[in-house]
């Protein structure tokens, strides 16, 4: 891509960036803004249906507790429990009955009905509720847990049928009736309020038609929502909460979320007195519907002044880019290899300078490419012509004391092949002073040398040689193996309690040389293998320098592909491999 192009579409995604982000934030601000009044606006008005239904509960429990006071009714119960009527006095007592339940009976109260259960937990036909459809809900356990209450017992959600015909959902208020003078229990009042006067609290606050609200009990069952068929069913979680609980999101918490194309604000209020939950599912589509106007005024206002700064990037990318892009051709020539090319923009400024810059630095470069690579070449050369200064005089005094101890010892023929073989390691090293022979002269000076060290420490060392045929003839510099196999004796077998074996191999793989040395001794560990081949350049003194310096010098030669790798198990071997390429001598 030309750096026009570049500029271009680095200031047209800049400019389209910033707009979308603009547009974005101030969208997401807007409907944010708007999300969180109708938070607030559902949690105040969940707070004023959780007064209104605290205000119906408390109201509906003093009329029970009205009721199970009422001197009448207890005298008529007190009676009862005496059995002291007869026919004619029953129908009194029905009357008596049916008179205090009139006074708390609708239309002057929210209650829709009111029964009257003796202490032996018969219902009086005095209501209008008929007994039978109520009675299974009134069982001896329910009763039992309304004696030890005292106090007003809602029953939950329940449905009833009147004598008259039809049936209601309701919620029963039970209460203890007991005797004012005696202090025994007399009966039970049970006070009916609709589910549809409970519903009629949060249904006068609802403003969008689609809005829904649902009251559930300790059971997570439904007892009042819009939809009457969805009572007595268990609150669907998985639909309306997702991943949620009720409790998780309860006491005026809210939840935004997605219920099939729609998404939704969903609150949960605590009704604390009797155990439930009231949770309004509020659709914000039709919340937000105001704000799209403002979307689509921030989109054309975005578009306009998108082109206008599409035009002006186009132009400005032009000016800029005409004198880089033939500076960019001229690079291109000089990383084909003509570092001789220079820059002849003939423009001035920034752009000017830029190319007079890149002038003046190629011609550094030049020169401190040809510098630097002389030196290092130097380096290198001087690092091994040092190692290869170091083994001579060092191998040559141990050698020539090994022959004298030979003649001491009257060991000739020792001492004998001890010289034959020192003749023929001076031989080929002097090489009429080439660095570079044949694999065969280098196997034969390791021989030699293998051949005195092991006169020297027959006790610890045994070798091997085993070098391919077709690779006799390639080239390696010399002395490369030698400080490889010094190392393998001194630190790997001399370091053995028993004898140890010394292997060097060679063979041809692809277009490469591979040369193994391997020993058995004590190997190393990967923090040695790393610190060989890592060697600090400063760090001449080291034992394992001469390693480190054949790999380098391999990696000069050849490059960076081949030198030195190294595989080791403590305690049981290492194997040094050599990679060269296949060259001829």
């Amino acid at each position: 891509m030309s750096i026009k192009s570049k500029i271009f579409i680095f200031y047209a995604g800049i400019l389209l960036a910033s707009l979308s982000v603009f547009a974005i934030l101030t969208i997401n601000i807007s409907n944010q803004a708007i999300v969180e009044k109708v938070t607030k606006n559902a949690e105040r008005e969940l707070s004023l249906i959780d007064k209104s239904l605290l205000n119906l509960a408390n109201n509906s429990e003093n009329y029970a507790r009205i009721l199970s006071m009422d001197n009448r009714m207890q005298n008529q119960l007190e009676r009862i429990e005496n059995n002291e009527l007869d026919s004619v006095d029953n129908i009194e007592v029905e009357k008596t009955l049916s008179t205090v339940i009139s006074n708390v009976v609708q239309p002057n109260t929210n209650i829709a009905a009111a029964s009257i259960m003796s202490s032996q937990n018969m219902f009086f036909d005095v209501g209008y509720i008929d007994n039978s459809s109520i009675s299974t809900y009134f069982n001896r356990k329910l009763i039992n847990s309304i004696t030890q209450n005292k106090v007003p017992t809602w029953t939950g959600l329940i449905k009833v049928r009147y004598k008259f015909g039809g049936d209601e959902n309701v919620f029963a208020i039970a209460k203890t009736i007991i005797g004012m003078d005696t202090g025994h229990v007399l009966g039970t009042a049970v006070l009916y309020l609709k589910e549809k006067d409970v519903a009629a609290i949060y249904l006068n606050n609802i403003v969008n038609e689609d809005d829904k609200f649902f009251i559930v009990d300790s059971q997570k069952n439904i007892i009042s929502t819009q939809d009457k068929s969805q009572l007595y069913r268990k609150f669907d979680e998985g639909m309306y909460l997702g991943k949620y609980k009720i409790e998780d999101i309860s006491d005026t918490k809210s939840l935004i979320r997605n219920i099939g194309d729609r998404k939704v604000l969903i609150t949960v209020q605590d009704f604390k007195k009797l155990d439930w939950k009231v949770i309004s599912v509020i659709p914000l589509d039709e919340i937000t519907h105001e704000n799209r106007r403002m979307t689509q005024i921030i989109v054309i206002f975005g578009v306009i002044c998108l082109i206008c700064a599409f035009a002006a990037s186009y132009l400005l990318s032009y000016t800029i880019s005409k004198p880089i892009l033939k500076l960019v051709n001229i690079m291109k020539e000089i990383k084909s290899g003509n570092l001789k090319l220079r820059a002849d923009l003939n423009v001035k400024g920034e752009i000017g300078m830029l190319g007079d810059g890149f002038n003046s630095l190629m011609d550094k470069i030049n020169g401190l490419v040809e510098q630097i690579y002389a030196e290092q070449r130097l380096k290198r050369e001087n690092e091994f012509k040092l190692l290869q200064s170091q083994i001579k005089p060092h191998f040559l005094y141990n050698t020539i004391e090994t022959i004298i101890s030979f003649i001491k010892l009257n060991l000739k023929d020792n001492a004998m092949a001890t010289a034959k073989y020192l003749a023929g390691f001076y031989r080929i090293s002097l090489s009429k002073g080439n660095d570079i022979i044949t694999i065969r002269d280098e196997m034969n000076l390791i021989d030699n040398y293998l051949s005195i060290q092991k006169m020297r420490y027959v006790e610890y060392l045994d070798y091997r040689l085993e070098f391919e045929e077709d690779i006799l003839n390639y080239q390696i510099p010399k002395l490369t193996l030698q400080p490889l196999v010094e190392n393998s004796i001194y630190h790997g077998l001399k370091q053995k309690e028993d004898k140890g074996i010394l292997i060097i191999k060679g063979a041809r793989k692809n277009n490469q040389v591979r040369i193994e040395v391997y020993d058995d001794g004590v190997g190393m560990s990967e923090e040695q293998i790393y610190r060989v081949l890592n060697r600090p350049d400063n760090d001449s003194k080291s034992s394992d320098f001469g390693t480190h310096s054949v790999d380098s010098r391999i990696k000069l030669l050849y490059g960076e592909e081949y030198g030195l790798t190294i595989e080791s198990m403590v305690g049981q071997y290492t194997r040094v491999t050599l990679t060269l390429p296949a060259v001829d001598y």
